[in-house]
């Protein structure tokens, strides 16, 4: 990817950008048959891509090639996309429901936040459904079989309703993120002394099984908050946290040639080949000239393989400058220009290592997964 020079804005200017600023959205039915393009130029700010990346796949959109550009104060993002069912985005309230839920003073807490209909019927809104209702249950541990189970008993037995939740295994971990409400009648169940009454409990059924060497584990009951992270972002932390993607072999470098053949239609039939039996290939290299760190990612492609590697790069302090991902056939194809929040590229052997078993585990995670 050739390097592409943002336009320049004067430092003193950008907060009046912040605040005034509206990111710009076109919905683009025209230039493609088989998508719509979603373009939006907006004033660059930290996590925004990730944003954007997390609205699209919460409206139940499926993104099918993307192209990122965000050096200097601006950005420029192309997302080819179409609903669940390969068809054209026609609504025509969803680029002004993309700019508000892009623009800072429409957050929660700054008045209202937009609410839009997915194709699926799922009504949601920045961050996905609201949950600011109800308290969370959060819990990191080994996994076993009746776990869940035996943890929503609990609250159950509390007088306790789990309006929804998510829960993920990988490498022999598990981590769940459940959102707990109460009736009614019995509103005071969770005053904050019964929330640490609850953790108790809970900590103890986690800890009811066969006693292992050096067991960790994670739980947290906490009070209803506005603007709670992402559910499933939220499980991206928790599992990178309880650090599962320290198990297993190191990844294997991509195969370059895919980067190199780009979409030829030559190329898909051994690209769909090969991709019946992939694993997910990470190879990075720094680009000294430029200060990028390049990360290349093959993977078998699948729904919301965008966000979990975007996600897993913002929760490691990375920034993307610049990113193109599609596929050949069943086969994901991604790749990232990078920095460290502090300047650096990804600098030693050992911090690649890391990264690359990060961007492997994000993209395992989904594999099994459990949504209540």
């Amino acid at each position: 990817m050739k390097y592409v020079s943002g336009p320049y804005f004067e430092p003193d200017f950008d907060p009046v950008l912040d605040r005034f600023g509206t990111p710009g959205v076109v919905i683009d039915n025209e230039t493609r048959e088989d998508c719509t393009l979603v373009k939006v130029d907006s004033v660059n700010r930290d996590g925004v891509l990730l944003e954007m990346v997390q609205m699209l796949t919460d409206l139940d959109l499926v993104i099918s090639k993307t192209y990122i550009s965000s050096d200097g104060g601006w950005l420029m993002d192309v997302f080819h996309v179409t609903d669940q069912i390969g068809r054209k985005l026609t609504d025509p309230s969803l680029p002004d429901f993309i700019q508000q839920a892009l623009v800072p003073f429409h957050r929660p807490g700054n008045g209202p936040s937009p609410r839009f209909t997915t194709c699926l019927g799922n009504v949601v809104g920045p961050g996905g459904p609201d949950v600011s209702d109800c308290a969370s249950l959060e819990f990191t541990v080994h996994d076993r079989p009746g776990l869940l189970s035996s943890i929503t008993q609990v609250l159950v037995d509390q007088g306790c309703h789990v309006a929804s939740g998510q829960a993920w295994t990988h490498s022999g971990r598990a981590a769940g993120v459940l959102y707990v409400t109460t009736t009614a009648a019995d509103a005071a169940a969770l005053h904050p002394s019964r929330w640490a009454r609850i953790e108790r409990l809970v900590n103890a059924v986690v800890d009811a099984r066969e006693n292992v060497s050096g067991e960790r584990r994670w739980v947290c009951m906490s009070a209803p908050v506005q603007g709670r992270v992402h559910t499933e972002r939220r499980l991206h932390q928790l599992m990178h946290d309880d650090r599962d993607y320290e198990h297993g072999p190191a990844p294997t470098p991509v195969d370059e040639e895919h980067f190199a053949m780009g979409d030829r239609a030559a190329t898909t039939a051994l690209s769909a080949l090969r991709a019946l039996v992939a694993e997910t290939r990470v190879t990075i290299d720094n680009w000294e000239e430029k200060g990028y760190a390049i990360v290349k990612m093959t993977s078998r492609d699948r729904p919301k393989l965008l966000f979990d590697t975007v996600c897993a790069l913002t929760d490691m302090q990375y920034v993307v400058f610049h990113a193109t991902a599609g596929s050949q056939g069943p086969l994901a194809i991604q790749e990232y220009y990078i920095r460290h929040k502090d300047g650096r590229t990804v600098d030693s052997n050992s911090e690649r290592q890391k990264v690359s078993r990060c961007l492997v585990a994000a993209v395992e995670r989904r594999a099994s997964n459990v949504r209540l």
